[in-house]
């Protein structure tokens, strides 16, 4: 018996960049995975051209779709989504205080790495703060791509830069 555990059901969304891929269950959304676009790709905006979900697809799943839809739209995505905690219990105590710091972060807003490791309670501590960015498992949904270099740079992100000034741009803030 999987007491512990819930089934994950995914959804592929098929876009000009590759394919995200997104798994969800009863308790949320539970993962997100972006393609690496190429160096063509990124060149033009990424947009959704396909979505593929099971037929009997989940409440968490279909908003998780609706959700990434959305930002890749360019608009507010909207409260309410359901996160899967179980992704958070095994991380580190101090990823956890980062993770909850960045859903914090309006969108349409940047926060430096030193600002962050601030609102995560740790002050000095910029450099673990951009780690735990980078050990992210919910890109999009914990929007990790808010933050950048206190000198005027994009810094990091897991998926690649492109991403992050794509995602920063379809918000409205540029560095």
């Amino acid at each position: 018996m999987n007491r512990g555990r819930t089934a994950l059901q995914s959804a592929v969304l098929e876009t000009t960049w590759g394919r995200i891929a997104i798994r969800a269950g009863r308790r949320g959304v539970a993962a997100c995975d972006l393609p690496r676009p190429s160096r063509c790709a990124a060149l033009a905006p990424c947009r959704v051209q396909a979505v593929r979900l099971p037929r009997d697809s989940s409440v968490a799943l279909r908003q998780a779709v609706k959700f990434v839809v959305a930002v890749l739209a360019g608009r507010a995505p909207g409260p309410g989504l359901v996160l899967d905690k179980a992704v958070f219990v095994s991380a580190p105590p101090f990823h956890r205080a980062v993770w909850r710091a960045l859903r914090r972060i309006p969108r349409g807003r940047m926060v430096s790495y030193a600002e962050l490791a601030r609102r995560a309670g740790h002050p000095r501590a910029a450099r673990a703060a951009g780690g735990a960015c980078g050990a992210n498992p919910l890109p999009l949904f914990v929007p990790c791509h808010r933050v950048v270099a206190a000198q005027g740079g994009l810094g990091g992100f897991s998926s690649g830069l492109a991403w992050k000034a794509h995602l920063l741009g379809l918000e409205g803030t540029r560095r």
